[in-house]
Parts: C-alpha cells; sequence; structure tokens
C-alpha cells in the first residue's frame, strides 16, 4: 500500500506542469554550446581555485575573479536565466510537497 501510495506521488510529479518545463528547459540548455562551454570552463576554474587555495598560493584570489565574470556571463544568458526561473519553480513545488507530507504524517502520529 505505502509503496503504491509513493509510486502515485512520483507519477503525480514526473506528470506536474513544473517538472515538464524543468526537463525541457535542461534539454535545450544540454544542446547549448555556448552555455556547456562556459559551465565547463567554470568547473575547472573552481578546481583550480580550489586547489591553488589548499596550497596555500594566493593565485586562487585571481581565479575567484575570473569566476565570478564567467558566472555573470552565464547568469546573463536569456535560457540559463529561464533554466534557473524554472528550476527554481519545480524545487519549490517538491518544498511545498515535501512539507504537505511531513505535515500530515505528524498529525497522524
Amino acid at each position: 500500500m505505502i509503496k503504491e501510495s509513493i509510486d502515485d506521488l512520483f507519477n503525480a510529479i514526473k506528470n506536474s506542469n513544473s517538472y515538464k518545463e524543468y526537463i525541457n528547459i535542461t534539454n535545450v540548455l544540454k544542446k547549448d554550446t555556448e552555455v556547456n562551454k562556459l559551465v565547463d570552463e567554470i568547473k575547472e576554474l573552481q578546481k583550480l581555485s580550489v586547489n591553488l587555495e589548499y596550497k596555500g598560493d594566493n593565485h586562487y584570489k585571481d581565479i575567484d575573479k575570473e569566476i565570478d565574470l564567467k558566472v555573470q556571463l552565464l547568469n546573463n544568458i536569456p535560457v540559463y536565466k529561464e533554466y534557473l526561473r524554472r528550476m527554481s519553480n519545480f524545487n519549490d513545488s517538491l518544498s511545498r510537497s515535501s512539507y504537505t507530507i511531513e505535515k500530515y504524517i505528524n498529525e497522524k502520529i
């Protein structure tokens, strides 16, 4: 009985508009070479920065500035902005669902 209820919940989530919109924009984003290139560059710079900071090399501060610039560029790309918006909407839906479940369980206990 519980397993079926959980399956129903997951199916409801997968069929929700916020999930479908999130998946659609994720698929669009995967094909955007500009966004993917920037994300990859940011990840590499973050690794370098952490490594330099761990070694005590203050050059990591310069790398962090470069990361900030690339993140600003990324955040100004319309499709990435839309991705963040839809991701936030979907996360809000999940949070509301989680809260509702928690509240229901607490009321029953």
